[in-house]
């Protein structure tokens, strides 16, 4: 799935966690920790495939400078090997990925605090429905 697919798909899903209206306060309320730790779940998991992607790239880097080493005419430093290897298209490919998980972490990073300040958001709608009670 693309990041673009996973940023929309994401976005859409908190707006519907994020709906609070006086029929559904408590149930909203209730089910706060859990909405918290999926969104968290979430972004550890992203976060963890930014590591894995960073691990890959390593790899990859250090098979596309041997290569350049190994096929080259004349001897190639390490230093140019490794520049020359980030233009490489599995490198290419690495980086861009890397990138679009570290858009999806941001936007989690934004949703868990989102989350965070709902329980104040509830507290205020309660004070407010109290108030119209009276």
């Amino acid at each position: 799935m693309s990041s673009t697919s996973t940023l929309e798909k994401y976005i859409k899903e908190m707006s519907e966690d994020v709906k609070v209206d006086e029929f559904n306060l408590k149930d909203v309320q209730m089910s706060l920790p859990a909405l918290k730790h999926k969104w968290v779940g979430r972004l550890m998991r992203h976060k963890n495939t930014i590591n894995d992607l960073l691990s890959a790239k390593t790899s990859a880097k250090n098979t596309v400078v041997k290569q350049l080493q190994d096929n080259s005419n004349y001897k190639v430093a390490q230093a140019v090997a490794e520049r020359q290897a980030e233009f490489h298209d599995t490198i290419v490919r690495i980086n861009k990925k890397v990138k679009e998980e570290k858009l999806v972490v941001e936007l989690l990073e934004k949703a868990e605090k989102i989350f965070s300040s709902m329980t104040f958001d509830i507290k205020n709608i309660t004070e407010i429905v109290k108030l119209e009670t009276l």
